[in-house]
């Protein structure tokens, strides 16, 4: 069973001046074993948000707008979801406490220009057990706290040398505190008790500025910027170096409208990921045969990309229809990108996956194509396909270049149809083509080694009916059921037991699903 309950709701004062917006959001799932061996492939899922937004006029020219949300939410897989974690035989779990606030002021100082200036910062606290066995030190805690503020201005000019401009300029600062501990235990055996161990204590800071220019030289449009970063990376539980480094990431853009009908791009960006402790680091993969640590290379250097797009674009109307193709060509080239070394488990089973960088780099390229269409007012459909290959320069694991976890082939369809009286049909489609699964599990004579697996392609399919009825002049209430991935296109090789491979997951996340609801307010 999986049950949501929504709310929202906008109130604004009679002069505008004023503002809210409040929103809810509950969620109750049970878990789900897909193959019967008593072991979840989905967990189970307590989450309740609320959430409000702010905003009030400070002059004729000002705007101050304030957000707020919290999120709370509790997730368990594993088995006997009816005992404490540590009486399971494994048990995945976390509980999250979220909060993030930010505030956002603008001014139009003249008719041409705006200056802003904002803040936002998000705190996490979070509860964790990552255990099989009835593992008594398999509980930990981790806090983390971000934040990232700074000033834009955005000047437009009508006449500038030969065509009109907007510039846009600011500062930015980005920061983090990263802790994670163990928690303390008893060992049975040993008859011992053991204190709290600090996993990681990280500090990130980012300070930034950049700048970017945009000329309408009719009928062709400019784009061109250039952000700098400079990052500081400390790392104190490991006691490594501190790490730093400055990075300038260009940006150009093109748009040419060839015709009233037509339009060409092309742009190039620069991108990079800094040498840090990222958040899926801390998630354990845990079995009762071996449990998965995710740590750093002590050389680590930052990931950087240059990106280059190349489309074009073609709308058109013909009677009734408007009609939209296109056609995308990308490439992506990674210096120093991340990758993944398996280690050999120890005495106890623990496995380390130790990010490090890939020695020649790597390359994404492919080619996306997208159609839309609408004969009518009432019906519209979309669809996308894109093809994609994703390499290292060199073998990495498995003495295999491709990614692993990345089709070479994605896309998906949907049809959306609204005939008169309120009623509502709604068709979507996803497909994604094979890729490469890396699998440990226990149907492998040395687990240890591992082994590739590619997965078969899968269409998952869904289908939503809904009904509007007028419940008064102001109020309507739709009601509205479907089926999610109708032909129950899933994963049918899940890994069993206590020594299954968690990690070997993947397709669609969810099998044939049934679900109906009913929706009040005034959104007529």
């Amino acid at each position: 069973s999986d049950y949501n309950i929504n709310l929202n709701g906008s109130f604004v004062t009679d002069d505008f001046r004023s503002g809210m917006n409040i929103f809810g959001f509950h969620r109750k799932r049970d878990p789900f074993d897909a193959n019967g061996d008593g072991f979840s492939e989905i967990p189970s899922i307590e989450n309740t948000t609320l959430g409000v937004r702010f905003y009030q006029r400070i002059s004729k020219r000002g705007k101050l707008t304030i957000d707020y949300f919290n999120i709370n939410e509790f997730r368990r897989g594993g088995n006997k979801f009816e005992l404490p974690f540590h009486e399971a035989d494994i048990t995945e779990s976390v509980r999250h406490n979220i909060n993030s606030a930010a505030a956002t002021v603008a001014f139009l100082l003249r008719e041409e220009d705006k200056l802003s200036a904002y803040f936002s910062a998000q705190g996490v606290n979070r509860d964790s057990y990552y255990g099989a066995k009835q593992d008594l030190s398999a509980y930990g805690t981790t806090k983390d706290f971000t934040y990232s503020a700074g000033v834009q201005y955005i000047r437009q000019v009508k006449h500038l040398l030969f065509a009109p401009a907007t510039f846009t300029s600011g500062l930015e600062i980005n920061g983090s505190n990263l802790e994670d501990s163990k928690l303390g235990y008893y060992d049975p055996g040993s008859g011992k008790h053991f204190g709290n161990t600090l996993v990681a204590n990280q500090n990130a800071t980012t300070g930034a500025a950049f700048i970017q220019s945009e000329w309408k030289l009719e009928p062709l449009i400019l784009t061109i910027g250039a952000r700098y970063d400079h990052y500081l990376i400390t790392d104190k539980a490991q006691e490594n170096d501190d790490v730093d480094g400055d990075v300038v990431s260009p940006r150009v853009n093109l748009l040419y409208n060839l015709s009233h009908n037509v339009q060409f791009r092309m742009g190039y960006a620069r991108g990079f990921r800094a040498p840090q402790i990222f958040d899926e680091d801390l998630h354990i993969e845990t079995s009762g045969a071996r449990q998965v640590l995710h740590k750093n290379a002590g050389n680590l250097k930052q990931e950087t990309s240059n990106s280059y797009t190349l489309s074009f674009d073609f709308t058109n109307n013909a009677g009734s229809w408007q009609y939209q193709f296109l056609v995308e060509g990308f490439y992506t080239q990674l210096l120093n990108p991340f990758a993944n070394e398996y280690g050999d488990p120890d005495e106890n089973g623990v496995v380390y996956y130790t990010r490090i960088n890939a020695g020649k780099g790597a390359k994404v390229k492919g080619v996306n194509l997208e159609f839309n269409a609408s004969p009518s007012g009432n019906l519209q459909f979309q669809t996308g396909f894109t093809f994609q290959r994703s390499k290292f320069e060199e073998e990495q694991e498995f003495h295999e270049k491709k990614f692993f976890r990345s089709p070479d082939e994605y896309g998906y369809i949907s049809l959306s149809y609204s005939p008169p009286h309120l009623f509502n049909i709604a068709l979507t489609g996803n497909y994604t083509g094979p890729m490469l699964v890396p699998y440990f599990g226990s149907k492998l004579v040395n687990p240890a080694e591992g082994t590739l697996v590619k997965t078969k392609a899968f269409f998952d399919t869904g289908l939503k009916l809904s009904y509007d009825v007028r419940v008064t002049s102001q109020m309507t209430m739709e009601l509205n059921g479907g089926v999610k991935n109708v032909f129950n296109a899933y994963q049918d090789d899940f890994d069993t037991g206590i020594n299954r491979d968690p990690a070997y997951i993947y397709g669609p996340v969810s099998p044939r699903t049934i679900y109906f609801g009913v929706k009040f307010g005034s959104f007529m």
